[in-house]
């Protein structure tokens, strides 16, 4: 999966950011969906494992591309508040 890493336009430091990930969004990618087959997952839960917030625009990515979607069910993050679980479509 050949993608330049998305950002926000109007934030210099979300440019940065995709700037910095991207030679790794293929593997990213790559990994995400061998986890997913694994078992499914929150965006809290992907910060957690990845230790970094990169991860989100990823499975957003993936959610685009048909590759996953929201399970319906919802899971507590670290702080208590309910986050969508996301599963392999």
């Amino acid at each position: 999966m050949e993608v330049a890493a998305p950002f926000q336009n109007h934030s210099p430091t979300s440019k940065e950011a995709a700037r910095a990930i991207a030679g790794r969004i293929g593997p990213m990618e790559r990994e995400l969906l061998a986890m997913f087959a694994a078992r499914d997952w929150t965006d809290d839960e992907l910060i957690a494992e990845f230790a970094t917030q990169s991860v989100r625009p990823r499975r957003i990515y993936l959610v685009a591309c048909g590759k996953l979607k929201d399970s319906g069910a919802t899971r507590r993050t670290r702080t208590g508040r309910a986050a969508v679980v996301w599963v392999l479509v």
